[in-house]
């Protein structure tokens, strides 16, 4: 659908606007999101210091065969729309975007490093699963035309339980926010509204369709339809069957979608629904989704199952609420908290941080995968050393660090930053 927009050089020629073009160095294109990955996602520069950042970009050019001039402008106003909520939202678990900026041929906006969207992660899951030849020749077919619909920029990163876990928590409490502080329905919790951040953090992003939802517990919502633009609609695949059947939804319906999503990461990047923009299609699969949840629930961590299989319900009333799925033993787990108190860490006062890096810390890293030392934890620990305060006690994790590194993660990532 999209041009790869690359010279022959290694910067893309994109188009950003004048506000952006002066304060960044566009890299190479890394990613897609959002609605049909409307926007490419490209890694970038601060010209300043050099400061690393993400900068997302949508050509309206993209979209000039295939809709009227009338359309190409909706398809603009929901994304632009989309980002002005990611700017306005102010929370740790929400994708915060600066400098929203446009221009005749372009939209974008900075963001912190992003590694990619969950539905690029999933994507390459789905191709590896599908080359496997995992599924009988014609369910491999099927799946393979739908992958290559859903899979526009795959990225090969292997996800860790211990990440998923995190991951899901961190979109839990996004959602606790929306629903519960914001009283927002997102309406499109899907993999393409999921980005991984470069620390390995999960933030939710896709804010184009968000309905006020005030003190009413259900509102109208449109339903996915083929008469409008796939570009300016949810994701048909993870659309509860109230919104689609009864054109009503409420907070429920996100928790439909978020049930979704999980089974997707599970079940090697499908939904248990694929519609394949066919409203029909998305109905008839829905007849089976009872018996397609029974028959995948094995695939899904034990202290998960039953809440999965709750939010996929077809009645609303029997789904948890984001307050109840919070709550679970899943998320319940020391290594979890300890990812969870360095990304609060600025919150915490100087005693808090001492107790956490000499006693918390220092006990639970042999049980994290040593990806996240490098990826996630020494980022927060590199920032600390600077501070004098709490130094003596973030020298005590590191040291261990230090001790149990190879040379090569010694010298790559550790030794230039203690230098």
């Amino acid at each position: 659908m999209f041009a790869k927009s690359k010279s022959s050089g290694s910067t893309p020629s994109i188009l950003l606007p004048n506000a952006l073009q002066n304060l960044y160095e566009v890299g190479k294109q890394s990613a897609t999101a959002g609605p049909e990955n409307a926007w490419r996602i490209y890694d970038g520069y601060t010209k300043t210091d050099r400061k690393e950042v993400s900068i997302f970009f949508f050509d309206k050019r993209s979209v000039d065969k295939l809709h009227k001039p009338k359309r190409k402008e909706t398809v603009t106003e929901i994304l632009r729309t989309g980002a002005r909520q990611m700017e306005r939202f102010s929370h740790p678990k929400i994708l915060q975007a600066y400098k929203v900026e446009e221009c005749t041929d372009s939209l974008a906006f900075a963001s912190e490093p992003v590694l990619a969207s969950l539905a690029n992660v999933l994507a390459y899951q789905e191709q590896r699963a599908n080359n496997i030849g995992q599924s009988s020749s014609n369910a491999t077919k099927q799946t393979s035309s739908v992958a290559s619909h859903r899979a526009t920029y795959a990225k090969e990163y292997e996800l860790l339980d211990i990440e998923i876990k995190y991951g899901l928590l961190q979109i839990t409490e996004a959602l606790l926010f929306l629903h519960g502080t914001c009283k927002v329905l997102h309406r499109n919790v899907c993999p393409a509204s999921i980005i991984i951040t470069k620390r390995g953090t999960w933030k939710l992003s896709g804010l184009e369709f968000i309905e006020k939802v005030n003190e009413m517990t259900t509102i109208s919502l449109q339903p996915w339809t083929n008469r409008t633009p796939k570009m300016i609609q949810p994701n048909l695949d993870y659309i509860a069957p109230e919104v689609q059947q009864k054109k009503m939804g409420g907070f429920y319906s996100d928790m439909y979608s978020f049930g979704m999503t999980i089974c997707a990461i599970f079940n090697q990047g499908r939904p248990l629904i694929q519609a394949n923009h066919s409203c029909s299609e998305y109905l008839k699969q829905l007849e089976n989704l009872k018996e397609q949840v029974e028959m995948m629930l094995h695939l899904i961590p034990l202290p998960l199952r039953e809440a999965v299989s709750r939010l996929l319900h077809v009645d609303p009333e029997k789904r948890p609420t984001i307050q109840v799925l919070s709550m679970i033993k899943y998320f319940q787990d020391p290594p979890v908290y300890a990812l969870q108190f360095l990304d609060v860490s600025k919150m915490k006062d100087v005693l808090q941080k001492e107790h956490f890096y000499t006693t918390t810390l220092k006990g639970i890293l042999p049980y994290i995968p040593r990806k996240l030392w490098y990826q996630h934890i020494w980022t927060y620990l590199q920032t600390e050393l600077e501070s004098q305060e709490v130094q003596s006690a973030v020298l005590q994790p590191v040291f261990y660090i230090v001790q149990n590194s190879t040379q090569e993660e010694y010298d790559q990532i550790i030794f230039p930053s203690l230098r």
